[in-house]
């Protein structure tokens, strides 16, 4: 870590000149949802994972009021004046780093121009918030500087602010919460609804998480995602017409689901169920993984996939290909996508013993259906986005 800092900060000086003031750095991890999918926009439950791969910004206080900030890994610098900052699509990547300063200014924070460096590899578009790293990198950094009070509840919406209404994209704090208030070694099991957040440990023995990275992008469409939201708003006020103190979808039990579904027209009722079965499935795993119970949580990830591909029809055939082929091999408990698009990411729970041959036999067999190399992980937990010293 301490190579890769340096190369930020040389980075830097051999861009921006050695003005005498202080380089802050900050690291902040990427993200994997273990279960929970489709949860957080109806006030529910979520179980996601800071896991190791990395974003680094190196950040430091400029005279004038304009943002100029370099990428190392698209070797490409953006520069725009603090006063009118507004999102450009030809600025790609660098409307991240903008929207968080104009968050933060519409919050009322005073601040002159910053020079910034980033470089990570947190893989993007498939799931990873790899985006949310780079927001709350940038919060963090600027608040070091600032010498502000880091609240995380309150920069985390400051940052969802920054990505649904600066960059346009539907998003809530599950993201953001997970790589601000991680710590390594815990799932953080976050009540949607509150923002009450717990880290809970991970008490498997003999068991570890894996990523597989299908080498498919995700393919999200906000249209799709605008139906889809008109369909639960619809579902929502019916099942009210049940029980009037429905609040959120998060509100309907499964007993009481299966004895009002009927009110539900029929294009619409999967995908109520698998919300309403999912934030069940949440609570059990968050339980299993405190009891170390590692055959219920890997069962407990094969139903919250099968109920998306079947309810919500979400899944591409080569994540679901890699899905059904990890649990054919032995020693796997469990697989699921992650992400809520078509594309990304799998997560699988499998034993040590049995992660040599996982390895081997999962690429060899995707390799030749699908001719795509897929990128096979152990995930390394980690912790909130930090200082580095």
């Amino acid at each position: 870590m301490q190579e890769r800092v340096e190369k930020l900060k040389q980075k830097l000086l051999e861009i921006y000149g050695n003005t005498g003031k202080k380089i802050t750095v900050v690291r902040a991890p990427g993200r994997i949802n273990l279960i929970g999918d489709y949860t957080e926009v109806h006030e529910g439950y979520a179980l996601p994972l800071a896991v190791d791969p990395t974003l680094f910004v190196a950040v430091r206080r400029r005279n004038d009021a304009l943002l100029s900030v370099y990428s190392m890994d698209f070797e490409e610098k953006i520069e725009a004046p603090l006063a009118t900052l507004k999102f450009n699509r030809e600025h790609g990547w660098a409307n991240y780093p903008k929207s968080v300063l104009w968050s933060l200014q519409n919050a009322g924070h005073k601040f002159e121009g910053f020079e910034m460096v980033i470089s990570g590899n947190i893989p993007q578009g498939v799931g990873c918030a790899s985006s949310s790293a780079l927001t709350a990198a940038v919060a963090l950094a600027v608040t070091l500087l600032g010498n502000w009070s880091w609240d995380v509840r309150r920069m985390a919406k400051l940052c969802q602010r920054a990505e649904s209404q600066f960059i346009g994209v539907s998003c809530g704090m599950m993201d953001s919460l997970a790589v601000m208030a991680s710590v390594a070694g815990h799932a953080l099991f976050l009540d949607c609804r509150s923002l009450h957040y717990e880290n809970i440990p991970i008490a498997f023995q003999g068991a570890q998480f894996v990523l597989v990275n299908s080498g498919v992008s995700r393919r999200l469409k906000s249209d799709a995602y605008d139906a889809r939201r008109e369909e639960w708003d619809q579902a929502l006020k019916l099942l009210q017409t049940k029980n009037s103190k429905y609040l959120s979808l998060r509100d309907v039990g499964q007993v009481a689901f299966e004895r009002y579904k009927s009110v539900l027209p029929e294009s619409i009722r999967p995908c109520i169920e698998h919300v309403v079965y999912e934030n069940d499935r949440v609570l059990r795993a968050k339980e299993a993984l405190v009891q170390g119970k590692v055959e219920l949580f890997g069962s407990l990830l094969i139903k919250s996939h099968r109920s998306l591909k079947k309810n919500y029809e979400r899944v591409s055939q080569e994540l679901d290909a890699l899905v059904e082929m990890a649990l054919e091999i032995k020693g796997v408990y469990g697989s699921r996508l992650i992400g809520a698009g078509l594309g990304g990411c799998t997560v699988q729970l499998v034993a040590e013993t049995a992660l040599p041959a996982f390895q081997e036999i999962l690429v060899k067999q995707y390799r030749q259906k699908f001719n795509i190399q897929p990128d096979v992980k152990i995930c390394q937990s980690a912790s909130a986005a930090s200082e580095v010293i």
